[in-house]
């Protein structure tokens, strides 16, 4: 059920970045949703589910938008285990540094793989410009805050634990105590 769900997000954000925040290919204030995906998955869940989940994502945004094949799923796989090792690294597992981990850990994973297709590929690349990518990375910070309550609630509500909103409307049993 985890699997099918977070797929079923997954799509929903690639359906939402592939058409809607994207304006035009090249526009520099398109927010990478996917990321927060894949930044969730390495922070919360396990290896074997998260690549089950991600692994397909991966192929169907490479089909729908990616210039050369196989460069999103590089960018999927490569994020994920970036952003994996720095958080088993940190001391503390649920602190504040997770989600400026997020901008840092995208920024270095689009250098690489900048890197890369530029000995690739080097005339379908846009020019690199620090200035456009720190704004995406800040982009893919502010988004992680929403996306991260919302992962966070439907993977509540598919390992069946409620929220406190559904404990205060609990009765205790006893009619005459307020």
């Amino acid at each position: 059920m985890f699997v099918l769900i977070f797929f079923l997000l997954g799509l929903l954000l690639i359906i939402l970045q592939t058409t809607v925040f994207m304006i035009n290919p090249v526009w520099n204030g398109a927010p990478d949703l996917y990321f927060i995906l894949v930044a969730y998955l390495a922070y919360r869940h396990d290896l074997f589910r998260s690549l089950i989940v991600l692994f397909p994502l991966a192929m169907i945004f490479d089909v729908l938008s990616g210039l050369v094949l196989g460069m999103y799923p590089a960018l999927f796989i490569l994020g994920y285990f970036l952003l994996k090792v720095m958080s088993d690294r940190l001391p503390v597992r649920e602190s504040f540094y997770q989600v400026p981990m997020i901008g840092v850990g995208y920024l270095l994973v689009n250098w690489l793989v900048y890197v890369c297709m530029s000995f690739a590929v080097p005339s379908m690349l846009v020019p690199w410009s620090w200035p456009i990518m720190f704004m995406r990375a800040a982009l893919v910070v502010l988004f992680s805050f929403p996306l991260f309550r919302l992962f966070e609630f439907v993977n509540r509500r598919i390992e069946g634990k409620f929220t406190g909103f559904y404990k205060g409307r609990l009765r205790s049993g006893n009619r005459y105590r307020e």
